[in-house]
């Protein structure tokens, strides 16, 4: 680097400039055209090198390597993915709930599930998630229960709001960090799910320090496509069948037809009959 280049982290990206934070300062940059040469996108949470000018303008050179990324929502060095959901408005969705937790095991990126809107109803359906291992956390932004537990969830670490529209990411989101009045929309009435308010993504800090943490605002999406995992790899991707499948009669054992199937044998007990369901309607969606 030279005396004007500095390192920053990348916390936006809209029509071809990217909003770059580096040393405490904003800079509003634009990329090499290497960048187009090489047909590589720089994306939110990359650690860029950029040169640098006094009016905040800048020149994005060179992305540093990445330890993961994500396609959809486009995102870089995550930490930790918080997947919010809601029980109501919208109704709960389990298929889509396992599409997500597929997709960060397969990008080998921590899953939390955050179930918001508490104060609407106090149904339970996740006693399948908890069984299998992944931490929840149930909040409420009109009532504030459980924002302490989240924040603490994701202090220190770069995290990622995914989820359908309309479960109040972005409320949420303004609720940790206060005086962002990030816009928030509720349920398309017609449709029955939620209003696509968050257009780009986006970093924003949780607290003063580093320590406290950062969230990234993603565009609200329905669907995830599963259509680049093999089913073998889907049969590692539900990671309650991990410490059973060495027992299969079969290495290649997919868990579904196979005699001597531990797996299968372990539903209803170490394996909880709604997974064993959601990992069956996933098979025919995989190569």
């Amino acid at each position: 680097m030279t005396m004007n280049d500095r390192e920053g982290l990348i916390i936006k990206g809209v029509a071809g400039s990217y909003t770059v934070l580096a040393d405490g300062e904003i800079y509003v940059c634009k990329p090499r055209g290497v960048f187009r040469n090489r047909n590589t996108t720089p994306l939110v949470g990359d650690y860029a090198v950029i040169s640098c000018s006094p009016d905040g303008q800048g020149v994005l050179h060179t992305i540093k390597p990445r330890k993961n990324e994500l396609r959809r929502p486009p995102v870089a060095n995550i930490d930790q993915v918080i997947i919010t959901v809601a029980t109501t408005q919208p109704a709960f969705n389990p298929g889509l709930l396992d599409r997500f937790l597929v997709l960060t095991e397969y990008n080998e990126i921590p899953a939390v599930i955050c179930v918001n809107k508490t104060d609407l109803t106090d149904d339970d359906c996740f006693a399948p998630y908890i069984q299998a291992g992944y931490p929840l956390v149930y909040t409420s932004v009109v009532s504030d229960n459980g924002l302490e537990a989240l924040r603490e969830v994701m202090a220190g670490k770069l995290n990622v709001f995914a989820g359908p529209s309309g479960v109040g990411k972005s409320s949420l989101i303004n609720a940790l960090s206060p005086g962002l009045e990030l816009e928030t929309g509720g349920l398309s009435t017609k449709l029955g799910r939620g209003k696509h308010t968050t257009r780009h993504s986006e970093i924003f800090a949780l607290g003063g320090a580093a320590s406290d943490g950062y969230c990234v605002d993603t565009p609200g999406f329905t669907s995830l496509d599963t259509s680049e995992i093999t089913k073998e790899e889907l049969s590692q991707l539900f990671i309650e069948f991990l410490p059973i499948a060495g027992h299969c009669k079969f290495g290649n054992c997919l868990h579904i037809k196979e005699t001597g199937c531990a797996v299968k044998d372990a539903v209803g007990n170490e394996i909880h009959p709604t997974r064993y369901e959601g990992y069956l309607k996933l098979i025919p969606l995989c190569k």
